[in-house]
């Protein structure tokens, strides 16, 4: 996540140097295989501006490879679990740790979950399920309707609450076994 940032501050930099007197009307050639995309100077360079894709990006696959950790780890299928606070919960039962000793702990775990599941659905607020879904773990974080916006910060603070369960747990954050865990 850092590389990519410093890759694209460096690329809107590059453009950002140049003077162009036309900047509004220069168009780009990206080529993807043997398929080149038009696109014009101003568009890229906003692109290259929002990083909600990057943080979007960073979050999903992040919960993903931890999510998939602790299922392979306890040897279950997937579609049988529901949600962080099942799988956290049964991954820390193996090794007598509890929620208390997460970052976070059960209602941050369960935000982390709740801003996932907005991003992969397509969201951008808070629905009631959701809503009501943080109310039960305890959580404060959002009010109903709330927007959802995703900040390197956050990110940062989401991934170390995943890693944190993922260590009390018995697992490092790459899924292994952490050293003197179970």
């Amino acid at each position: 996540m850092i590389s990519t940032r410093v890759a694209v501050a460096r690329e809107r930099a590059f453009w950002d140097q140049l003077d162009f007197t036309n900047r509004s009307t220069l168009k780009l050639k990206a080529a993807v295989g043997e398929t080149k995309y038009p696109i014009r100077l101003v568009d890229h360079v906003s692109a290259l501006e929002d990083e909600g894709t990057l943080m979007a990006a960073t979050l999903v696959l992040s919960y993903a490879l931890a999510e998939s950790a602790v299922v392979d780890r306890l040897c279950l299928d997937s579609r049988s679990v529901a949600g962080i606070e099942d799988w956290g919960g049964r991954l820390l039962r193996t090794t007598g740790g509890n929620w208390s000793s997460v970052t976070g702990g059960l209602a941050g775990a369960v935000e982390v979950g709740v801003v996932r599941n907005v991003i992969v659905h397509g969201q951008s607020t808070i629905d009631e399920k959701n809503y009501t879904r943080l109310e039960k773990a305890g959580s404060q974080a959002f009010a109903l309707g709330d927007v959802v916006e995703l900040t390197y910060e956050s990110v940062v603070a989401y991934r170390a609450r995943l890693k944190s369960l993922l260590a009390v747990g018995g697992l490092s954050a790459d899924g292994s076994p952490a050293p003197g865990g179970k």
